[in-house]
């Protein structure tokens, strides 16, 4: 985390060293990155749901977890958690990985392709 935290102030002092074209493949680049963070949550939640229980960090629900722990609403903590069980992976009941519910949007998204509002899209029709 802390190289992705050099890289981004690395990425402050050359924007305005680039030209106009040069900024927007930055933008589009950031935004494939960016996009692709999710997964790494769902790949988080997933493992934390499964191998531990919210009381053994100090909260009552997985939900409250996430409030304390992000500084996000309610709402915000429970959209995260229904998409990290949705595109997070999984594991059968005999402890084998399974692939996430929403296998190809779980793989799109992690590639960078999709963002929330994509998702949530998707999530109508599932």
């Amino acid at each position: 985390v802390e190289a992705i935290r050099s890289q981004i102030a690395m990425l402050h002092e050359v924007c305005d060293t680039l030209s106009h074209r040069e900024l927007v493949e930055l933008l589009a680049e950031v935004t494939t990155v960016l996009r692709s963070v999710p997964a790494l949550e769902h790949r988080v939640l997933a493992r934390l749901t499964a191998e531990t229980e919210p009381r053994r960090l100090g909260e009552s629900s997985w939900k409250t977890v996430l409030t304390t722990a992000l500084r996000v609403s309610d709402r915000e903590a429970k959209r995260r958690l229904a998409h990290a069980a949705a595109l997070g992976p999984r594991q059968a009941l005999t402890g084998e990985p399974m692939a996430p519910r929403w296998e190809a949007t779980a793989a799109a998204q992690s590639q960078g392709l999709l963002d929330a509002e994509h998702v949530a899209v998707i999530a109508t029709f599932h």
